[in-house]
């Protein structure tokens, strides 16, 4: 499912990109309980989306699951600062070998 405008096009990740984003900010607003996940980590995951997305030479849909879904999944035990280094090192070993 791919929407085309003059030089852009949106895609479902980009669709589910903002919608998560809608969620954190409703969550927070309205402070709706997301017990097993901490908000800051979901945060960094949710930044960490939005800059894979807005780079040009983006990582595939299959890679982009998998990071998304073991982020989610470090999200309910890992600080902020650890779900940031374990996303950064994901992407390193996916760029560099194309394997997570």
């Amino acid at each position: 499912m791919i929407f085309r405008f003059d030089r852009f096009f949106l895609d479902e990740k980009d669709i589910f990109t903002f919608l998560f984003g809608v969620f954190l900010i409703a969550a927070h607003f309205l402070s709706i309980p997301i017990e097993p996940f901490r908000f800051g980590s979901l945060v960094v995951l949710f930044l960490f989306l939005v800059i894979t997305r807005s780079m040009k030479n983006s990582i595939s849909f299959r890679g982009y699951v998998v990071i998304a879904l073991f982020g989610f999944v470090f999200a309910t035990f890992l600080s902020p600062y650890g779900l940031g280094i374990y996303l950064f090192i994901a992407s390193i070993i996916y760029s560099k070998w194309g394997r997570i």
